[in-house]
């Protein structure tokens, strides 16, 4: 088959006026032509992602495969199954940086998501939130900013799977109330605090809306978290075209197993929460039994954009939340320069000690 044959076969997006590929361009809610300019309005579907029963799904079958052909790229350090526009080559891993990475059969029993939020923060905005962040980083090493892979920077579609819960929660604990007490004589007479110990009990309801659980294998859950929120009221239906120029990455993590993760999740808040209702000043032995009903789902892809480096071996990641910018990252430390701001930190208070002890 001729290249122009192929290019044809894989070509499911042609502008109208040159033939050339139709890109998404966020922030417009249309696909682009990067060479004559000629944009393509995406029609949104009318139809809302509505929560479906947790036991229905587990029983019923899901659309598979994305819709349009992708290639797949899978990376040997992280694992993270990537799909890609078939024409589009890959030298490098999104998630990780490293350059291990092979192509795959695509999988065509991949569960299709039912849902997405479309890009709507550009990749210059990105950038330039990338480099702000950089810019604003202390205690790193002095290269890091002129590492050369530091400025690269690739729009990737999350799965995401969400989940609503009504829980009833029963919880017992000590509370604890302060009171004070006159002990010793003379000049060491003083007050020292006691805690009166009283049996506490009490009931906790609280609704759940989507919550959500990464489904990814090449991105952290902590820093997928410190994105969010996400503004999942707006799920688009999914349509394939909305991938057109993006990474996506295939699904890792099915649906029993994000449950719990989303179950733990709940779990950590209702905690919190019934800690908040034991009375008095201080409590201790809480525990919470909880059930949960109404358990309902949504399956969809997020957008983040990712900027990916290898730093000395190590993979080290940047995130922005393709919807409403908010950032997050890891990054090396420099214990150099740790070391020497805590000796500093260290000179000032016996500086200080010093000089209290001379008044």
């Amino acid at each position: 088959m001729t290249a122009e044959a192929l290019q044809a076969r894989v070509r499911k997006f042609p502008c109208e006026n040159c033939g050339a590929d139709l890109r998404w361009e966020p922030g417009v809610t249309s696909l682009r032509c990067e060479y004559c300019g000629f944009k393509k309005e995406v029609a949104r579907s009318g139809d809302a992602i509505r929560e479906k029963s947790v036991d229905a799904a587990l029983r019923a079958p899901r659309d598979l495969g994305w819709g349009a052909e992708r290639k797949v790229i899978v990376c040997k350090r992280c694992g993270a199954h990537t799909t890609l526009d078939p024409l589009v080559s890959a030298s490098s891993c999104a998630f990780c940086g490293t350059t291990a990475v092979v192509e795959a059969p695509a999988d065509s029993k991949v569960v299709r998501p039912e849902g997405l939020l479309p890009f709507r923060v550009t990749r210059d905005s990105a950038l330039q939130s990338f480099r702000n962040w950089l810019h604003g980083l202390w205690l790193r090493p002095n290269d890091l900013k002129s590492s050369s892979r530091m400025t690269a920077i690739q729009g990737a579609y999350i799965p995401f799977w969400t989940f609503d819960a009504a829980t009833n929660s029963w919880w017992t604990a000590e509370a604890g109330y302060y009171y004070y007490v006159e002990v010793g004589s003379g000049q060491n007479r003083h007050r020292e605090q006691r805690v009166r110990w009283e049996p506490a009990s009490g009931q906790l309801e609280k609704f759940f809306d989507d919550v959500p659980v990464p489904a990814s294998r090449g991105l952290d859950s902590s820093l997928c978290r410190d994105i969010e929120p996400y503004p999942t009221a707006d799920l688009t239906p999914y349509d394939p075209s909305y991938l057109s120029g993006f990474l996506a990455e295939e699904n890792a993590i099915d649906l029993p197993e994000a449950l719990e993760s989303a179950k733990e999740r709940m779990r950590n808040e209702i905690q919190s929460a019934c800690a908040s209702e034991v009375p008095g000043d201080t409590h201790r032995n809480l525990q919470v039994n909880t059930t949960f009903s109404a358990l309902a789902y949504k399956n969809a892809l997020l957008p983040v954009w990712i900027a990916a480096y290898d730093y000395r071996g190590k993979p080290y990641r940047f995130l922005v939340n393709g919807v409403t910018g908010k950032v997050s990252g890891n990054a090396p430390w420099s214990w150099i320069k740790v070391t020497l701001t805590i000796f500093a930190v260290l000179m000032v208070v016996l500086i200080i000690l010093y000089l209290a002890g001379q008044s």
